[in-house]
């Protein structure tokens, strides 16, 4: 068996820890506040134009750019289409589409122009966002090569042996080994009592395309709330600086099922039923620099700086496990089910940087963003709150993984509005880099608006669509040969997705 140690401790922890992958970073590190249905109408790229809250947000430079205070409220609903295809065969693709309404953003700037100097004013901000929303729902059905009876042998195996030789029924973990011992999924066949030697009824069927569903469920999101400060010195530069607090909620309830393709094709395997639930409770800290340039009255450019951000996270999680299989003319059943488990940990998000530029007439104007970020910045800190040395290792292992997975980005953004009196059209389109180390692919997204911008009142009207193409595995296994011969007993599933977000956003706010 290849790597039986490092396989053990991947395993085990990336179970027992959750929400402690490398794959989790994504949904944190690259979320982009949402909060106005201007910005919204000009696909985001509003880092260099201030004077408008998702601007300031990106660039706090802008924040110096307000002429009146400024008090907005901004709601959305979104509509999340999550289609999924299991990979390894002639797989049917499924679609699942979960909506949403709720508060985007609401905020109050307060403005003073100070007296005799070149300063012609300067701003308060107290803003909040909504940066990420994680409500969807994923499902899939379909066959490939494996089970995750695979996963539960590899973690009942003894990382100090070798072959089939497991730990004791007492050291095997309560969340996914234990539950598969008591259940039967896994189970000893070794007639020594000293010593466990354990496998599965599915170890003898290597090739066989086993049936499998699940369906996972996410909800929560991920909120800001920012205090910034700014300035405009003598209409030339404007420069300005949050603090942020984000803070928001995670939720998962997943139900994975495989059973048999054909009555007492694969006995004495009937099938089996896994439920996981977790919940992540996230807030921490972070702050932005911004600067805004203007060399003439029409052209303005941007420079904003984010900080890394550091969030404290609880996870509170469960499983529960039931196995059927067949004895000789009747079939045995039975459900085992974890204890309630918590882990306290760190995550530090990469900081950010982003170049804008825009041009602005009497006719409108015409703004363009861009992001640098590197994912692979990322990291965990599992031993803020733990003295345990495998938390310890995990933490190792897994930045080391993030550093793999992941590469920086690009994120491009164009919009611009046209000026019809009190009325605004919009228009804009974003090119987001991925940033998997092995993937050059780009998700393409555009964007429409509509606003009424009256001497004291406003009211917008954003509308996005975004596509994202990515893959997720159901379950991780150390991809182990069991029996030596040089071939995977025992492969990961791969689910591809693609993912349609639409959101239509409305804006009221009043100047004074």
């Amino acid at each position: 068996m290849k790597s039986i140690f490092y396989i053990f401790v991947l395993l085990c922890f990336a179970n027992a820890l959750h929400a402690q992958s490398a794959s989790e970073v994504l949904k944190y590190s690259l979320s982009r506040p949402f909060g106005t249905a201007r910005s919204t109408g000009c696909s985001n790229a509003m880092g260099a134009l201030g004077g408008d809250f998702t601007a300031i947000s990106i660039n706090p430079g802008g924040i110096g750019l307000y002429r009146k205070s400024d008090f907005y409220i901004s709601t959305y609903v979104n509509f999340d289409e999550q289609q999924s295809t299991l990979s390894g065969g002639t797989n049917t693709t499924y679609s699942e589409t979960k909506d949403r309404f709720g508060l985007s953003g609401l905020g109050f700037v307060f403005t003073t122009s100070p007296i005799a100097s070149k300063w012609k004013n300067a701003s308060f901000v107290i803003n909040f966002m909504k940066t990420a929303d994680f409500n969807k729902s994923t499902y899939f059905k379909g066959r490939s090569v494996g089970s995750i009876t695979d996963r539960f042998l590899e973690l009942s195996l003894d990382p100090q042996q070798t072959g089939f030789i497991g730990l004791k029924p007492n050291q095997l973990d309560d969340f996914e080994a234990g539950l598969a011992y008591e259940t039967n999924a896994v189970y000893n066949v070794s007639k020594d009592s000293t010593q466990y030697v354990y496998t599965t009824d599915l170890i003898r069927h290597p090739n066989y395309q086993l049936p499998k569903e699940q369906l996972l469920k996410t909800t929560g999101g991920l909120y800001n709330l920012s205090f910034g400060i700014g300035g405009n010195y003598d209409e030339i530069l404007a420069i300005g600086a949050s603090i942020d607090i984000p803070f928001g909620t995670f939720r998962s309830v997943s139900q994975y099922h495989e059973y048999e393709a054909a009555v007492n094709e694969v006995l004495p395997f009937k099938n089996l039923d896994f439920h996981e639930e977790l919940n992540t409770e996230i807030s921490g800290i972070g702050g932005k620099l911004g600067v805004i340039y203007k060399p003439t009255p029409n052209i303005r450019l941007g420079l904003s700086w984010q900080t890394p951000t550091y969030l404290w996270m609880t996870d509170s999680y469960n499983t529960s496990l039931q196995y059927t299989f067949n004895e000789g003319s009747s079939d045995q059943s039975s459900t085992s089910y974890s204890p309630q488990g918590s882990f306290t940990y760190r995550l530090i998000l990469p900081m950010r940087t982003i170049l804008s530029g825009a041009y602005i007439s009497s006719l409108g104007f015409i703004s363009a963003d861009v992001d640098f970020i590197n994912v692979a910045n990322s990291r965990f800190n599992l031993t803020a709150d733990s003295d345990a040395p495998g938390d310890y290792q995990y933490q190792e292992t897994v930045n080391a993984d993030i550093k793999k997975q992941f590469k920086s980005a690009i994120q491009y953004r164009l919009g611009g509005e046209l000026n019809l009196s009190y009325f605004r059209l919009r228009a804009g389109i974003e090119y987001l880099q991925q940033s998997y180390a092995n993937s050059d692919k780009y998700d393409p997204g555009f964007s429409l608006g509509f606003g009424y911008r009256g001497n004291k009142y406003y009211l917008d009207l954003g509308y996005r669509h975004f596509t994202i193409e990515q893959a997720y595995s159901p379950y991780l296994t150390g991809n182990s040969d069991f029996d030596g011969n040089g071939t995977i007993d025992a492969p990961t599933p791969l689910v591809h997705q693609k993912n349609i977000q639409q959101m239509i956003q409305l804006t009221f706010g009043v100047k004074m």
